[in-house]
């Protein structure tokens, strides 16, 4: 049976291939009319009268926002000769994550690891569009920048991937995810990023079955150095940077900081972002270092009403959707993050590491009652959106704002401390690095408002161990992983993993892995007063991963490709139990079962020191199944997505673009399976001197209609540029 399921994946490439402030701030029409039949059929031409020009580029703003930036705390920066240099092969990346540092090729997980002059070098300004571009993560995105962001791994979405910043789990504890916060930091903080996929809960514990997406903010640089960035572009964007990274004798400091100032598509959307991050480090010898770090995000949107269909899509109840600006209606987020961490080296072999993280968010929404927003067309006879007034096909209904000013506020805290003891000898021909870890984490989530009140914590205590053992000069990779966890709700679980990879002499590397997982249940899940079940169990999960990773040509040329299958067991469903007294009634339930699996091909290829293609495939099936045994495919997860890149780097300019293809995806509720879509991006910089440089990124060049979100509008084509100056003392 597992053999017919990895043919028919591998047909499934072939034929994809080869196709046979907390204040929010009015008449118009509707910006998106209805959809003809939509059962899984091509779209119908939809017009957008009111939709904002995505097109117009603000170049005059360009110099203010410079004058801005340079008004900011001003950072360091590489050479411009650094920045545009190729990437590093795979002996000389050191994967960090993994809390083991060691050379990416002795990985049996499949890593990607994104550096900061890559991140520089594309001009990126959403974190959301760095990830897209690796294999195995997508995105439901709706709206403009910075608004409603929905990431998906492996095809499992929020709580079943671990994001993790400055060694610190940022996953939130009232419901697990990150919310929007990868569409919300911004990337000029951002000094790597290591995507690891598969399991991690050996070393990270709960929400890790997909993988784990580690990101390092920016980091002191030798000497001193400063740098100040302005960027505009489409929807009114403008974009403010400063930023001072550097050293003095055993301390180093990196302070920087990012406004950034959006219009959205719709009218009366807006999105702002003020984001400062600070770094500081003491590294009084070769066996003693100090970091503390800071960041802190205080982002708002304000987003248009969207209205749809609730109904299961037929030809008696076709599918409609509209969107209204609205001017009173927005989300709000105040993040902080703290870590603090010492690595100590008590002799040649043996080490401690220990971490304190602390983040803290706080999410606000309200949306005022605006009166009358506007008017829809009547999507089908009869119509009516408050089962008192009724209209025919085509008749235009009124559209009232459904808000009533009263606020909810979301608040999530966590606590963790971390140690690690690294002993690493040598053994035979290679080496044997074991860790033993500690780690004790806390979550509090309260809830307060509209919505009533919910106030609810989970505590629990981890012992894991790390076993790394590399054999005949590094070309035989073991390594093992078991983590004991004992929860306060739910009692332990214990998860664990092993792997092994062995390197021919062709430089061809074979690879497998096995790993278990759980996700431990929310706090809302436990604690809510009237539907929450603290008899809960986490879910379960295992994962199997087989993988062929290839070097050629002086290791110019690397390709990786990986089958994986993920099940997941006693997934937590919420289980109606219908009206009673008149009131609705139900509680979380232990019930459904989940499984992915897929393929994923990953190749970079450097054909110079000037030119490199990159390239990777996923290809994702991913299936729910309910307590009844009835299979059901999962929603807004695209079987099939590409990314295709080629760009070209001299000493003082570079240039690239990347092709991002994804194949169809269902709605939220299964019943309508949206259009495929395909984008091209093109970037490019260019060193004027040796202090200052130009940079430009456009997005989806032709203006594909994108659907992500079925009914949200997209920005369609989306251009910045910008203006970088940088100067050093040494």
């Amino acid at each position: 049976m597992r053999g017919k399921r990895c043919i028919q994946l591998f047909v499934a490439i072939t034929e994809y291939v080869m196709p046979g402030a907390l204040s929010c701030r009015g008449l118009s029409q509707a910006t998106v009319q209805p959809r003809a039949d939509r059962s899984i059929q091509p779209r119908a031409d939809r017009s957008i009268p009111n939709g904002r020009s995505h097109v117009g580029f603000p170049f005059r703003d360009l110099l203010s926002t410079l004058a801005a930036a340079a008004c900011l705390p001003l950072a360091a920066a590489a050479d411009e000769s650094a920045l545009l240099s190729p990437g590093r092969q795979v002996d000389e990346v050191v994967v960090t994550a993994t809390k083991i540092e060691r050379p990416a090729r002795y990985i049996t997980d499949s890593v990607t690891i994104v550096e900061e002059q890559e991140i520089e070098r594309q001009g990126f300004n959403d974190t959301t569009e760095i990830l897209r571009q690796t294999a195995g993560i997508q995105f439901k995105q709706a709206g403009g920048p910075g608004q409603f962001n929905y990431p998906k791994m492996r095809g499992f979405g929020n709580g079943h991937f671990l994001v993790v910043i400055d060694g610190v789990k940022v996953t939130e504890g009232l419901n697990p995810g990150v919310g929007h916060l990868l569409g919300q930091i911004d990337p000029l903080l951002i000094e790597r990023i290591e995507v690891l996929r598969g399991p991690q809960a050996d070393l990270y514990g709960s929400d890790s079955t997909a993988g784990v997406i580690a990101i390092t903010t920016k980091t002191p640089q030798p000497g001193t150095n400063f740098q100040a960035l302005g960027e505009v572009g489409s929807l009114n964007w403008k974009q403010a940077y400063g930023s001072a990274r550097g050293t003095w004798n055993d301390f180093g400091y990196s302070l920087n900081a990012v406004y950034v100032d959006s219009e959205g598509v719709q009218d009366d959307e807006t999105y702002r972002n003020t984001s400062p991050q600070v770094k500081l480090t003491y590294n009084p010898s070769d066996r003693l270092s100090v970091e503390g770090s800071f960041l802190y995000i205080d982002s708002k949107f304000n987003y248009a009403e969207l209205l749809e269909s609730y109904d299961e899509h037929s030809p008696e109840t076709p599918w409609w959707a509209f969107q209204l600006p609205d001017a009173d209606q927005c989300n709000q987020n105040e993040q902080y993050l703290t870590s603090f961490r010492v690595a100590h080296k008590l002799t040649d072999n043996l080490q401690q590491k220990f971490l304190f993280g602390w983040t803290r968010k706080t999410n606000f929404n309200r949306d005022d009652d605006n009166g009358l927003l506007g008017s829809i067309p009547a999507p089908r006879d009869p119509f009516t959106l408050d089962y008192v007034n009724f209209y025919s096909l085509g008749e235009p209904v009124p559209v009232y704002d459904t808000g009533d000013g009263v606020p909810y506020y979301n608040r999530n805290e966590n606590y963790q401390l971390d140690y690690n003891l690294i002993l690493e000898t040598p053994f035979s021909q290679g080496n044997n690095s074991i860790l033993l870890g500690y780690e004790w984490f806390r979550q509090d989530g309260r809830g307060w408002g509209k919505f009533g009140d919910l106030k609810g914590s989970t505590e629990n205590n981890a012992f894991y161990l790390s076993d790394v053992l590399t054999l005949l000069d590094g070309d035989l990779v073991l390594n093992g992983g078991l983590r004991y966890q004992d929860h306060d709700t739910f009692g332990n679980k214990t998860t664990g993993n092993i792997g092994a990879g062995y390197t021919f002499p062709s430089r061809t590397t074979l690879f497998a892995n096995y790993g278990t997982s759980f996700r431990a249940p929310s706090i809302y899940q436990l604690f809510n007063t009237q539907y929450g079940n603290t008899d809960l169990e986490p879910e379960s999960g295992w994962t199997t991963e087989v993988g062929l990773r290839q070097s050629a040509f002086d290791d110019r040329l690397e390709a990786e490709l990986i089958f994986w299958h993920t099940e997941l067991d006693d997934i937590i469903d919420f289980v109606s139990g219908g009206v009673v007294n008149g009131v609705f009634t139900g509680s979380f339930e232990n019930r459904d079962k989940g499984e992915t699996e897929g393929v994923e091909f990953i190749a970079n290829w450097w054909f110079n020191d000037e030119w490199r293609l990159n390239a990777n495939y996923t290809y994702t099936d991913a299936w729910s199944e309910d307590a009844d045994g009835e299979r059901f495919r999962s929603v807004q997860i695209a079987r099939n997505t590409a990314n295709l890149g080629l760009s070209y780097i001299q000493d003082r300019w570079s240039a690239g673009g990347n092709v991002y293809d994804t194949g169809p995806r269902l709605r939220w509720n299964g019943d309508i399976e949206m259009d495929a879509y395909t984008r091209v991006d093109l970037y490019g910089r260019y060193a004027l001197s040796d202090n200052f440089s130009v940079f430009g990124r456009s997005e989806n060049l032709f203006g594909t209609e994108i659907e992500e979100g079925l009914g949200y509008e997209q920005p369609g084509f989306y251009m910045t540029a910008g203006i970088d100056y940088r100067f050093g003392l040494r």
